[in-house]
């Protein structure tokens, strides 16, 4: 049996050499293989290898998609930097969860819909890879998004379960952050109730003019061990243990400690989604009313225009329906109607109703037309 399946790997910090291309070559004879990524999609059968093991020695960012509707992304990277203390508050569940060795840290976030629709791979690894140097930098955004995938996951978390830290910023994701959410489909209103403990992001302004005073404050030594990781080529690691200082160091608002539980977090998403429901059904009530309104103003304009040709118009009606054609049909019935409402509105339908009746008996034999008047209520 067929069934799509979409892998993509990324390696950040460090090329592939050939050795490593030559491992993943023997994995697939297919794939698509570059000194940075391995991509292949699967119609029949499935992959050799190991992700999770290939995200220790090889990548640092994965995502997988499948028809059936799992989807997965993984981020790896050293655990001198991804520090299984700063993450694990978040990470608790197995469908958000991480794992340790070799010095590598690998964060796991798997999503399950059955009940998806089938597309082809949603979204490729070029707007989901940015989140690992935010998260390398101490940016706590992904990891409380890791938590509320658990959070709707049935049974993996206990209503009484208080949240974690809330980082600052949730109300302002990045391209990439919502990229994961919606990757991963992760609740729009759980993620909207769960900002409002979010403090705002500092701006970039006020982060750099701390950064600059913290940086001038560093010891000559720490600098550099620092400028020795960039001459290396290993500036992103240099980037991201700065940044991590620099946040430890207070130089920017903590993340707010949690004290929502699971229940009060879903309760006020589904109030947020009922409200957000009752105010589209309000608006919708409003476009129905307006269109409504503007509909009787043409139909008003359109009779007042009638009055003056009303034995025209009976030609006219007389002349579409020669024509035999369904079309002529159609706007030959929509003018008897407005001609009946012009009856109605001056009180003449004795008027309209003979020489409707004497029109319906010249064209009896006209199934066609004379089912169009009758679904237009304009009786024999």
């Amino acid at each position: 049996m067929s069934a799509y399946q979409h892998y993509d790997f990324l390696a950040l910090d460090r090329p592939l050499d050939a050795d490593q291309r030559a491992e993943l070559r023997a994995l697939s004879s297919r794939a698509s293989i570059t000194a940075t990524s391995f991509t292949n999609e699967y119609h029949w059968g499935d992959f050799r290898g190991d992700p999770a093991r290939l995200m220790r020695t090889h990548f640092d960012v994965f995502a997988y998609f499948a028809e059936w509707g799992t989807r997965w992304i993984m981020i790896s990277a050293p655990s001198t930097i991804l520090r299984p203390s700063d993450i694990e508050p978040y990470l608790l569940t197995e469908d958000a969860r991480f794992t340790t060795g070799g010095g590598r840290t690998v964060v796991s976030l798997t999503a399950q819909d059955e009940e998806t629709d089938f597309v082809e791979f949603p979204a490729g690894l070029a707007g989901i890879a940015p989140v690992r140097a935010e998260l390398l930098g101490g940016d706590r955004r992904l990891l409380y998004l890791a938590w509320l995938l658990s959070v709707q996951a049935d049974d993996e978390l206990d209503d009484e379960e208080v949240e974690p830290p809330v980082p600052a910023g949730l109300g302002d994701l990045s391209a990439s952050l919502r990229a994961v959410a919606e990757f991963l489909r992760i609740d729009p209103d759980l993620i909207a109730v769960a900002a409002r403990a979010s403090s705002p992001l500092p701006t970039a302004g006020d982060r750099g003019e701390a950064m600059s005073r913290w940086i001038e404050d560093l010891p000559a030594q720490e600098k550099n061990r620092l400028l020795g990781l960039v001459v290396e080529g290993k500036a992103a690691r240099a980037r991201a243990r700065m940044l991590q200082a620099f946040q430890g160091n207070g130089r920017e608002d903590p993340a707010a400690e949690g004290a929502r539980t699971v229940r009060e977090l879903w309760t006020a998403a589904g109030e947020l989604r009922a409200r957000r429901a009752r105010e589209e059904a309000d608006r919708e009530a409003q476009r129905k009313r307006l269109r409504r309104e503007e509909e009787a103003a043409a139909r008003e304009a359109r009779l007042d225009g009638l009055v003056e040709r009303r034995d025209s118009a009976w030609q006219e009606v007389e002349d579409r329906i020669a024509t035999k054609l369904p079309g002529e049909y159609d706007r030959a019935v929509s003018l008897l109607a407005d001609l009946h409402a012009l009856a109605d509105r001056e009180g003449e339908r004795a008027a309209f109703t003979r020489p409707l009746r004497e029109l319906r008996e010249r064209h009896r034999r006209k199934s066609g037309l004379q089912r169009r008047m009758d679904e237009a209520g304009l009786e024999r």
